[in-house]
């Protein structure tokens, strides 16, 4: 009897770790994927970003209707890439609030 469920909780943690395995690896190739073009649009937020407050020194040195516009439109513009940022890449998405 004790041969029986030895039998039976090998080969179950064999069948564990094989599909813990195939998650890991599936996951890993997903995130590798999505990986190069999540750090490049991330790149280009922080350029927006970096824009977006060169306009606000800018503006407050020597304020006008016009550079203000400007700096609104940047700032819009920075919200809306950052908020397309999180729905595009799921995997990573998902690497972020679980790991970190």
């Amino acid at each position: 009897m004790l041969k029986k469920y030895l039998k039976i909780s090998i080969i179950s943690a064999a069948i564990g770790f094989a599909l813990a395995f195939v998650f890991v690896e599936f996951f890993s190739y997903k995130v590798k994927q999505e990986l190069y073009t999540y750090q490049q649009k991330k790149m280009q937020i922080q350029s927006l970003a970096d824009a977006y407050a060169l306009c606000i020194g800018l503006h407050n040195a020597n304020p006008s209707k016009n550079r203000r516009q400007l700096c609104l439109d940047i700032r819009s513009k920075v919200f809306e890439e950052a908020k397309s940022l999180e729905g595009s890449y799921p995997y990573i998405s998902f690497y972020n609030k679980v790991f970190n």
